[in-house]
């Protein structure tokens, strides 16, 4: 029976080498995703502070209007229908 410790130890090494290649790939694509997502985060928060600033705009502009007196529902302001369609 020959001696396989040698050939079982370069195999050994080419998996550990897989194994590192494989990690540092992942490591890669989750820095990338995070990134990807921060991306997204900022423009949604940017987008939600326009629109915070165009609800308290209407809210200083609508609480200066005396509402008529209707018989169907009463309209709404912007603000409210952001709110009620998010």
């Amino acid at each position: 029976m020959r001696d396989i410790r040698d050939e079982l130890q370069e195999r050994a090494n080419w998996c550990q080498g897989q194994i590192s290649a494989v990690c540092s790939h992942f490591d890669k694509m989750v820095q990338q995703l995070q990134s990807e997502r921060d991306m997204r985060i900022a423009d949604l928060k940017s987008a939600l502070a326009i629109v915070e600033r165009l609800m308290k705009f209407e809210d200083r502009l609508m609480g200066d209007v005396v509402p008529m007196a209707t018989t169907s529902a009463p309209s709404l302001s912007l603000s409210d229908r952001i709110k009620a369609a998010g």
